[in-house]
């Protein structure tokens, strides 16, 4: 059965409330934007009370609509029993602010705007209101530990939490340790992340993006590149991306690639290739030019491609159908997740 392969694989979206030797039962998000709602989301189906809060009280409101749309969702495909929606809803209680949010909680994610005065100013608060043994995480996708961390105090309990969009789908967590992150803090993080149902990589060197953006990125600035440089359109560089070694990726990873294909060929087409690669370390002017023009992508109807709010949605929930299912089959087959 369906549900069955998924919970075996222990996927977050379908995780069984269980035993866990953990006292982290209280969990406040501060930022409940695209990501912070379904972080939430994540810690309500493990069973766990979750306090969800943000500065701006429409995105708070539209946060529990959206958890509620994602329930619904996994409803109507049979991925989630339909007697659990507002039981799952129930362990969320939206606060008015940062204090109450993390007065009482035991484990703190913050996922607020990714601009590092507004990280410094809401982790500072998070210190402030939260009790002594709390765990804070950030949830920045690309900030050091290091750098945030100077707004902190205590920086022993302090680490990093990087969720994957949608994360409610993701299986993966990137956990990032802080120079002077403690041992003690990265084992309780790493423990309560698999009770709700996720698989987590231990980043041991606070670097600048991690493991994932690292190599999103990399990946991006290339793609990008060769647009800009007419070598090919969008649609064939996602083209080629998406179905050729993009749809190996959840089956085989590009080490283990590396290693199927033999490192004296990975040697022979390093030698010609990455000196012709991009290698810019400022942002592509065609971005920027795009940025500049407005043309920002889905939410403004133009980037690379054209965007109406159908077809916006069409995209997202088309992308969750798939994941869903695609989840389903690794588990099925006894790949990893």
């Amino acid at each position: 059965m369906l549900v069955e392969a998924i919970s075996r694989a222990q996927w977050g979206a379908l995780v069984t409330p269980g035993e866990s030797d953990l006292d982290a039962n209280c969990i406040a998000v501060v930022g409940a934007g695209l990501m912070g709602h379904g972080i939430a989301q994540i810690f309500a189906q493990a069973g766990r009370s979750v306090f969800l809060t943000d500065a701006d009280t429409e995105v708070l409101k539209k946060a529990i609509d959206q958890i509620r749309r994602n329930l619904t969702y996994l409803v109507e495909l049979g991925y989630l029993p339909s007697e659990q929606l507002e039981e799952i809803l129930g362990r969320i209680e939206v606060k008015a602010n940062t204090a109450e949010a993390v007065a009482t909680a035991d484990f703190v994610v913050e996922a607020v705007y990714e601009e590092m005065a507004v990280k410094h100013r809401v982790l500072g608060e998070i210190e402030e209101f939260c009790p002594v043994h709390t765990i804070i995480a950030s949830n920045s996708s690309s900030f050091q530990i290091g750098d945030m961390a100077t707004a902190l105090t205590d920086k022993r309990r302090f680490l990093g939490t990087h969720f994957w969009n949608p994360p409610y789908l993701i299986p993966v967590v990137e956990v990032i340790c802080g120079q002077e992150t403690s041992p003690e803090s990265v084992k309780t993080t790493c423990a309560l992340l698999a009770s709700a149902g996720k698989k987590t990589a231990v980043v041991r060197v606070d670097k600048a993006g991690f493991i994932g953006n690292r190599l999103q990125h990399a990946l991006r600035r290339e793609a990008i590149a060769l647009v800009a440089e007419g070598v090919a359109t969008p649609e064939d560089v996602d083209l080629v991306a998406r179905l050729s070694f993009g749809l190996r990726m959840p089956l085989v990873g590009p080490l283990e690639a590396v290693d199927l294909a033999g490192l004296d060929l990975t040697l022979a087409i390093q030698r010609y290739l990455l000196p012709d690669l991009n290698r810019d370390t400022e942002p592509s002017p065609l971005i920027v030019a795009k940025v500049e023009k407005g043309e920002l992508g889905a939410k403004t109807g133009r980037g690379f491609f054209s965007w109406t709010e159908q077809t916006h949605q069409d995209v997202i929930r088309r992308r969750d159908s798939a994941l869903l299912g695609l989840l389903e089959l690794l588990g099925s087959q006894g790949y990893e997740i």
